[in-house]
């Protein structure tokens, strides 16, 4: 597309789709749906009016745009988007008010970027045109304000690629090209400033531009056949394999891979402490029931950023360690200090794929003998690790306030298996997962990142993109706060996309409490009890916000109302309200 209606060069895009369309926006929310992003996450400002216009014309006209979807905050829209990839594994995109918006968006950016979120992240820029010089230049004092240097510089180092839209682009090319780089591996955000006078550029009737399908997106890359093959040999022959994951379930396929594997071999899978989401069904008996990474001879390693810490954790110098992922040496991280034998820059599918097929061909009658004695020993050992879960939490029944763990096993107890679970819980998180049970792709996820506040947003979000799945979060009160919960629970209520938070109440941050006694066992603070700058003891009344919203909430002391609490948010939710259940626990420094 070109200024004024100027056709392009034939031949140059014969491929490129027209479309009708007024000014430059119309053509920004057309590329944007067709690049798959069926929402965009709103926050008001005087300089992005422009989405709202073209959306209200391409929904009159039956054209192609994405849902606008109205928030009150930028992090909390920003984390939404993030919820919606998330469950769809299609780029979203959220949309803030100048610089000022886009530094609102927060931790959201270290989240997007460290999860590898394929998301559009957009900021609309003051316009810098003479007042009355052209549609959409300067009309307000404060737009003098709104001018920063390069407000893409904010975003930078948290993006793939960036880009401010200019007089000579084509606006759908643009589009298309930043949705090609977020959704191509590895995926991650890019950024889009957008000018209001140039979004409000007239295009003649109609523009051309190609689809995110037309240019193409990379395939998924399969490891040579003799890589296949040695990881293969060294599988069999191993007498105390381990398998590592941590990301690689953001394709389901490779977790249905991941089990063939695993059953066809008897290999225990050892899941990483930033595990994102299920990457193996939880309750097999293969899950968690391994070696440690000192202890094993052979490490496959599946999309992980850090399986164990070095020096603590260092497989044995005799060890063999393959580490497969798109991108293996993790080029996003600056200090590494991983070894391994064999690094494949390769997809997780058809490498598991690739590596079960040449595992079948080697495998003889003593491979089998040896494989079959260490998948009873890690049946025995799993079922001993759910014997002694129940124990303990048995055991949490009997007193009269609840712990985290009787917390976390009551809500796995309600979890019905296609809900999706979101875990924030932060000093409780091992206990959510212990006790979720999360069997399915897709049902079981964390941020990503190491940012808090991600929870509430995500989950409004993973509500708008699976409005027929339950969607609960479970998180600490710190985190929780971080979260900008009240911009979250409204939009829940006013969308009608209801979800449940389940807060687990100490009072304090663990970095501040747990954290400051594994540095200083010995300190001065520590001696003293004075944890100050780690608690906020009395917390904020957490279920009063739901009620604010409209919603559901509940303040839980008693380890008797657990139950009946999560369940009774649980009905509410079912109901259409946003519910929030806010459970006190034991502080980290037992007051």
């Amino acid at each position: 597309m070109t200024n004024a209606g100027v056709s392009p060069l034939s031949g140059v895009d014969a491929f490129w789709n027209s479309h009708r369309t007024d000014e430059w926006s119309d053509a920004i929310v057309a590329a944007m749906k067709l690049g798959g992003i069926d929402h965009l996450f709103f926050v008001s400002g005087t300089e992005i009016n422009f989405f709202q216009e073209a959306i209200a014309k391409a929904e009159s006209r039956g054209a192609p745009a994405p849902r606008l979807i109205t928030m009150v905050h930028e992090s909390v829209a920003l984390n939404a988007a993030l919820g919606s990839s998330m469950i769809t594994g299609q780029p979203s995109a959220a949309v803030s008010h100048v610089d000022v918006g886009t530094f609102h968006y927060g931790a959201a950016l270290h989240t997007a970027w460290r999860g590898g979120y394929p998301v559009m992240i957009i900021g609309g820029t003051g316009p810098r045109a003479f007042p009355g010089s052209m549609p959409g230049a300067r009309d307000s004092l404060v737009q003098w304000q709104q001018e920063p240097r390069d407000q893409n510089g904010i975003v930078r180092d948290f993006t793939k690629a960036d880009h401010r839209l200019e007089h000579q682009d084509n606006p759908g090319l643009m589009v298309s090209r930043l949705l090609q780089i977020a959704t191509s591996e590895a995926r991650g955000p890019v950024y889009l400033s957008i000018p209001r006078e140039t979004a409000m550029l007239p295009t003649g009737g109609s523009s051309s531009f190609p689809t995110v399908a037309q240019l193409g997106l990379a395939r998924p890359v399969a490891p040579c056949d003799d890589d296949a093959r040695a990881i293969a040999q060294w599988l069999v022959k191993a007498d105390n394999p381990c398998v590592f994951v941590e990301r690689s379930g953001r394709d389901p396929q490779a977790v249905e891979e991941l089990v063939r594997l695993s059953e066809l071999l008897a290999l225990p899978i050892a899941e990483a402490a930033g595990a994102d989401r299920l990457n193996f069904p939880n309750n097999h008996p293969h899950f968690c029931t391994g070696p440690s990474s000192r202890d094993a001879d052979v490490l496959l390693v599946l999309d992980a950023v850090a399986p164990f810490i070095p020096g603590l954790g260092s497989p044995s110098p005799n060890a063999r360690i393959a580490w497969v992922g798109v991108d293996p040496v993790l080029s996003r991280y600056k200090t590494m200090e991983y070894r391994a034998d064999l690094w494949i820059p390769a997809s997780v599918t058809p490498t598991l794929r690739a590596v079960f097929t040449a595992a079948e061909k080697i495998l003889d009658r003593s491979d089998l003998s040896r494989i079959t004695a260490r998948r009873e020993r890690l049946a025995a050992r799993k079922q001993e690790i759910l014997t002694r879960l129940e124990a303990a939490a048995t055991e949490d029944a009997r007193q009269a306030t609840p712990s985290g763990r009787w917390v976390a096993r009551e809500l796995g107890r309600l979890l019905r298996p296609d809900a999706v679970l979101l875990n924030d819980a932060i000093s409780n998180s091992e206990y959510v997962r212990a006790y979720a049970g999360r069997e399915r792709a897709g049902s079981y996820f964390r941020s990503g990142g190491s940012a808090g506040g991600w929870g509430s947003g995500a989950s409004f979000g993973a509500k708008i993109a699976a409005p027929d799945r339950e969607i609960v979060l479970a998180s600490g009160d710190g985190y929780f706060m971080f979260g900008t919960p009240m911009a979250a629970l409204w939009a829940a209520g006013y969308h009608k996309a209801p979800y449940l938070s389940v807060v687990f109440v100490n009072g304090s941050y663990s970095t501040g409490t747990t954290g400051l006694k594994n540095l200083y066992p010995n300190g001065i603070a520590v001696n003293a009890g004075n944890f100050n700058g780690g608690v906020f003891d009395p917390p904020p009344d957490f279920a009063r916000l739901a009620e604010a919203a409209g919603g559901y909430g509940a303040y839980v002391t008693e380890t008797d109302q657990v139950g009946p609490a999560l369940e009774e948010g649980l009905a509410q939710v079912r109901k259409g309200s946003p519910a929030v259940v806010a459970v006190r626990v034991p502080s980290p420094i037992g007051n």
